[in-house]
């Protein structure tokens, strides 16, 4: 056995499988041979790695998270409020495990990009990695960063990450782009340090330029193209696009008599969904849910299949979208527009008076969208706002549907979180003017649980075709971290001490006892980072948010890859035409994989733009009080929700009072050592908007002492001394 590459290691769990092969207990410098180990730096990781390899071997479950207690780690990026966020250097099922990185003395040394052998703890239900040893050689990869042009010294230009917390810099390598200023957002590649320069003479070149640095918008696609996610369509792609031919009924199920209707945002501008509703047996429900057939123009292995694949899903920023399918697809023939054939799979559903799916079928079928509803529109007609309205008749059997499957949804007893969606406000000219809540309607849950069921009878159908497909798998959440979350509960006397929230009902029972909007927010939050991430899965398993055993992605082919997968195996699994290759079960593996990793970019895409516009629409308010509620503790410092603006804020354990701040054991509080005070997750705080940076999109606070003054522990009560004034 030879590793191909100078200076790289196995796997812990590499190790232990050549342990599990060999006769008796190898010494180290047998396996370091058998591993082709060079190198005294290697050899010594490797040592630490066959000693763990070992006791893992023994007791078969020696794991923190899934990873070994020492273990390769690649630093991969820079989290919002400064921590270093490590993956395993190899982990064969994605998505690998993000780890903090605990810089220690060391911290100097960590970029991203860096290798590093780490310890892994687990402390206040997170997992944390503290560097053993430093790898100084190349990262795999050339690293891409967002930066700001600044002035430096003498009139000559550096940079600056576009990173909160404690961003790098470099001075500017390489030939200055024409019309390069100071306030510009870059693309930029930063240069390895050559022999004879200063140690701390760190030099980037510059990729692209991105505009305005202060311009939400120009990060947005500047993200994209430093993460490799595709902008703009080939031109063999928009050839195909442009190509299609409107449906023919063939073979098809002829669904336009149907009154099925569209219900979407006012903004949506492709209709991929379509819903219809009537009375079946003794007070049950017919339900038909009709979902564009995006597999009759995107064949295996076409352009488009390719592009679609590379993309993984649309992405939806602020200002503008960011298709999965090119517009001739996504808003033309795949679109369910009024009035319009389009092709469809569509799946009937029956259900009983209480709310239980009875009977499901997938079928094929050509349909027309007989109106276009929003979400507003829709409750107007429910509530009896638009009397007159043609789609009266069929809404109303919508909602009457809806209040049947309400019944089965509460035995069910899926969680049901307080998460409110930020809203960036554009006025008629596009500039961004406010930043508010998305209103819940009972349109949305309406056409939620419709497209929840829809998912569902997909996923059984699948199953019981025996066939192959990609699985929404949501595992249950970490037992420590919820653990805590129960305590954190139990002292805002939410729950009985001791108590447990392992399922969902048990969680929204807690939710509902909370009287106050922002302190349900703030535990749904929290609930929220004690989950487990949702995820693509060829295996099936229970999803832990919905309350499902089964449960995949068919709803959405036009911006999810994930569905058109689903859609691909139904049609060959029920014989249901052409269209219908679907991947092995290994191919499978690898495009869970890949879409798993789209789904997180373009995540992360979307938050760091909201953040930006939210920093923007944030420099109003510096200089001034709010009065917000705490959201969030880490080892730095304190996260703070405002209501009124809806923005959010981080404040540094340095600008709290004099004290020394350190994260408390059960990571629900900052401690001052001195003082005695404390901030606690869920206090009301007062805190002063000290300063806002649109480009990195931090809000930087400082906080007035907690409420209530100074709060000691003895003898395991709590006790409040007023502040001296």
């Amino acid at each position: 056995m030879t590793r191909k590459q100078a200076g790289a290691l196995p796997t812990v769990q590499e190790i232990a499988a050549w342990l599990a092969d060999q006769d008796g207990a190898p010494r180290t410098t047998e396996a370091t041979q058998a591993f082709g180990i060079r190198g005294m730096e290697n050899r010594r990781a490797f040592k630490a790695l066959y000693k763990d390899a070992r006791k893992l071997g023994r007791d078969g479950a020696n794991t923190i998270g899934g990873l070994p207690p020492v273990t390769m780690l690649v630093i991969q990026r820079i989290s919002n409020d400064g921590d270093l966020i490590a993956v395993p250097e190899k982990w064969d099922k994605p998505p690998a495990p993000a780890v903090i990185v605990n810089p220690g003395r060391q911290g100097g040394a960590l970029a991203v990009g860096t290798r590093i052998l780490a310890r892994i703890e687990k402390e206040s239900g997170e997992i944390v990695a503290h560097p053993i040893k430093i790898f100084t050689g190349p990262p795999p990869r050339p690293d891409a960063v967002l930066a700001i042009v600044e002035e430096g010294h003498r009139g000559s230009l550096e940079l600056r990450e576009a990173q909160p917390g404690r961003p790098r810099r470099w001075k500017l390598d390489g030939k200055r782009p024409q019309g390069l200023e100071v306030g510009q957002l870059v693309l930029a590649k930063p240069e390895p340090r050559r022999p004879g320069r200063a140690s701390r003479d760190f030099r980037a070149s510059i990729i692209s330029v991105h505009g305005d640095a202060e311009n939400p918008a120009m990060f947005g696609l500047a993200m994209m193209e430093q993460l490799g996610a595709p902008i703009d369509f080939p031109a063999n792609v928009l050839a195909e696009a442009e190509a299609a031919k409107p449906p023919e009924l063939g073979g098809r199920e002829d669904l336009r008599t149907l009154p099925l209707l569209t219900i979407d945002g006012a903004d949506a501008r492709d209709f991929d969904d379509a819903v219809f509703a009537e009375p079946f047996g003794r007070k049950g429900w017919r339900i038909i849910v009709a979902i564009a057939d995006v597999s009759s123009y995107v064949p295996p292995g076409s352009a488009l299949d390719v592009s679609a694949r590379a993309r993984g899903n649309s992405t939806y920023l602020p200002d503008r979208a960011i298709p999965m399918l090119p517009e001739a697809l996504s808003n033309g023939l795949c679109s369910l527009k009024p009035g319009e054939d389009r092709a469809c799979l569509f799946v009937e559903m029956k259900f009983s008076a209480e709310g239980k799916r009875t009977a499901h079928r997938v079928g094929r079928g050509l349909m027309q969208s007989h109106w276009r509803l929003t979400y507003e529109d829709a409750q107007a007609i429910a509530d009896g706002a638009l009397p007159d309205h043609p789609a009266q008749g069929a809404t109303q059997n919508l909602y009457a549907a809806f209040d049947c499957l309400l019944k089965g949804r509460e035995k069910r007893a899926p969680l049901e979180l307080d998460l409110p969606e930020r809203v960036v406000v554009f006025d008629d000219k596009g500039v961004a003017v406010d930043i508010a809540k998305r209103r819940g309607l009972a349109s949305h849950k309406l056409i939620e649980e419709m497209m929840v069921q829809a998912n569902a009878s997909a996923a059984e159908s699948v199953l019981e075709a025996r066939a192959e497909a990609l699985y929404r798998v949501h595992e249950k959440p970490d037992a420590e971290r919820i653990g805590l979350l129960a305590e954190q509960a139990a002292r805002m006397g939410l729950m009985h001490p001791g108590a447990r929230l392992d399922h969902p009902r048990l969680i929204n029972d807690v939710l509902g006892k909370a009287d106050d909007p922002a302190v349900r927010t703030v535990l749904s939050e929290l609930i929220l980072r004690a989950q487990a991430q949702a995820r693509y899965n060829p295996e099936c398993a229970p999803h832990f948010g919905l309350s499902l055993e089964a449960y995949l992605h068919f709803t959405s082919p036009i911006r999810r890859y994930a569905d058109l997968v689903a859609h691909r195996s139904l049609i060959q699994a029920l014989g249901l035409g052409t269209g219908g290759e679907a991947p092995d079960r290994a191919e499978l593996d690898v495009i869970a994989g890949e879409i798993n990793k789209t789904e997180r970019r373009s995540i992360s895409v979307e938050r760091a733009v909201v953040d930006r516009y939210v920093a923007l629409l944030g420099k109003a308010f510096e200089g001034k009080e709010l009065e917000g509620r705490i959201a969030g503790a880490n080892r730095v410092g304190l996260f703070v929700r405002f209501e009124e603006p809806y923005l959010d804020g981080f404040a540094p354990a340095a600008l709290l009072p004099q004290d020394y701040w350190r994260l408390s054991r059960d990571g629900m509080s900052m401690d001052g050592r001195s003082s005695g005070m404390s901030y606690r997750i869920g206090d009301s705080v007062t805190a002063r908007i000290r300063e806002v940076e649109v480009a990195t999109g931090s809000v930087t606070l400082e906080l007035s002492p907690p409420e209530g003054g100074l709060r000691r522990k003895r003898g395991g009560k709590r006790l409040i001394k007023k502040r001296r004034r």
